[in-house]
């Protein structure tokens, strides 16, 4: 029995760590043994929630029991519903425990699948990721960039940069965290004098062919970059007006 209560919880506690997005950052966040005690304390909350509810059965039961035998509804022997579900067994397991362990996997289907935070929609997803970029200030930037319009300065590790717009970032999965970033110019770091060299310039390609973010037929999300995430060496805010005093070699205009 003990053996599976411990199975159930710890099978809860993973699918729900592993689906519900705001508890995949703090997965992501957690190293060593940290993963497996998050991973218990959630499974452990799914089968208290089933102690409670079989609980609430057994006193409902008993309530049965009280009503049907204070109005004599059924010949004596008095009714113990209470006490039959309690000494009833399925396949060796005392009733209580087997549905125990069937409301844990209830709750934990519940909020894995169908609940409102199992489904957050636009809004939703950047409501969580405020409140969770303030731990982490690549996550924190990334989005200022998303919900201001601001504009980023992404150089990767072989000195390629670009200057874009972030559209999203997908950071739930270490292996496969990336950004989406629309770019207006890109270019490369100089490898003696490290002066910013601009290559290409989207933003005046987008306005000599009348493209916007919903033009048609062509709109700029046609031209968008997705950069992984370990890719990236620094990411920071750009501003032009401040950009403009830096040392920067200008390349003839051009689209990759």
């Amino acid at each position: 029995m003990g053996t599976a209560i411990f199975m159930v919880l710890m099978v809860c506690g993973y699918w729900y760590t592993s689906r519900d997005l705001s508890t995949r950052f703090k997965i992501k966040r957690s190293f060593g043994w940290d993963v497996y005690f998050l991973v218990a304390l959630y499974g452990c909350i799914f089968v208290l929630q089933g102690v409670i509810a079989t609980g609430l059965i057994w006193l409902l039961l008993l309530a049965f029991s009280v009503a049907v035998n204070s109005l004599h509804v059924v010949p004596q022997p008095a009714a113990n519903w209470q006490i039959d579900f309690m000494n009833w067994s399925f396949l060796g397991i005392q009733a209580p425990v087997v549905v125990m362990l069937a409301f844990a996997i209830l709750f934990c289907l519940y909020r894995s699948n169908w609940a409102g935070s199992a489904r957050l929609d636009g809004e939703g997803r950047k409501k969580l990721y405020k409140r969770l970029a303030r731990a982490n200030g690549i996550e924190q930037l990334l989005y200022q960039c998303m919900e201001e319009g601001e504009l980023a300065l992404v150089t990767l590790k072989s000195r390629r940069i670009y200057i874009g717009m972030i559209h999203t970032a997908t950071l739930e999965y270490e292996k496969t965290a990336n950004i989406v970033l629309i770019p207006m110019l890109s270019g490369y770091r100089d490898g003696e004098t490290m002066n910013l060299c601009i290559e290409h310039n989207y933003s005046k390609w987008y306005a000599d062919h009348h493209i916007t973010l919903d033009s048609e037929p062509k709109s700029a999300m046609a031209f968008r970059k997705v950069i992984m995430l370990d890719q990236i060496e620094s990411l920071s805010l750009f501003d032009p007006a401040s950009a403009s005093a830096l040392p920067m070699e200008e390349r003839p205009d051009k689209i990759e």
